[in-house]
């Protein structure tokens, strides 16, 4: 059972440089919350402090009855789970381990971090390459995969922590249309399963395809955050987002 994720208050600066600035937003299981922005408004810097890649300056993450405090950029919680466990992270060049072939680059982490025994892990492996119709190239290497055969191989990884969020960044940034549009799917199936997605995206075509939810960033700040119909409508409102967005969401 999936959890609801809320975020506090939260700020990150680097320097005199304030890349998000007291963000709060909440996401329910089954959404999926692209974010929008130019670079350099927010984007990849929420993803890394909701990965724990990084700590905020100040706020707050709950998962469920989970709750996760950043203070003077550290990480306070009672939890018995760190917070990577509920969330987990496909990026951008995928970080797949080249010298390791498919099953065990999902095998490794997972082994090591949940303590799983071989025979259970490959189990768990199986289940979520077939899930994701990459069964087949099981004992390939990653540099026999297309760019979307990669991207579900990444998936796959982090699907072995069954985390309540899943974070994408850039998904489709080196993709071809027919690679992007299996993605597309297969976002929509993990939401429909009751997984939350958020996605970092320039790609409007497919931020549109997949989205539930919109959040547009600018300097660390929500410009505009809700329901994509909503959002949509406030947007055509705006110039200034109109005129970024060159009126691919219309």
């Amino acid at each position: 059972m999936h959890e609801t994720l809320a975020v506090k208050k939260l700020s990150k600066s680097y320097g005199d440089n304030r890349v998000l600035d007291n963000l709060s937003f909440q996401a329910k299981p089954g959404d999926i919350l692209t974010l929008l922005g130019a670079s350099g408004a927010g984007k990849s810097s929420l993803l890394k402090v909701l990965n724990q890649l990084e700590n905020a300056d100040s706020g707050e993450v709950n998962i469920g009855a989970s709750s996760y405090k950043f203070d003077n950029n550290k990480l306070h919680t009672t939890s018995t789970e760190p917070l990577h466990h509920h969330i987990g992270m496909v990026f951008q060049q995928f970080n797949l381990w080249n010298h390791l072939r498919v099953l065990d680059n999902c095998l490794l982490a997972a082994r090591k971090v949940l303590k799983l025994s071989k025979e259970e892990a490959t189990k768990q492996a199986m289940h979520w390459l077939e899930h994701l119709e990459i069964d087949d190239k099981a004992q390939f290497f990653p540099e026999q995969l297309s760019g979307g055969q990669k991207q579900r191989v990444a998936i796959a990884r982090a699907l072995m922590f069954k985390p309540d969020v899943m974070l994408f960044d850039e998904p489709t940034a080196s993709l071809d249309p027919g690679s992007s549009n299996t993605v597309a799917k297969l976002c929509q199936q993990l939401a429909k399963d009751g997984m939350i997605l958020i996605i970092a995206t320039h790609d409007m075509t497919f931020a549109k395809q997949v989205a539930s939810h919109y959040m547009f960033l600018e300097s660390g700040h929500i410009i505009e955050y809700g329901p994509k119909n909503i959002v949509q409508e406030h947007i055509k409102q705006n110039p200034q987002l109109n005129r970024f967005l060159n009126t691919e969401l219309n």
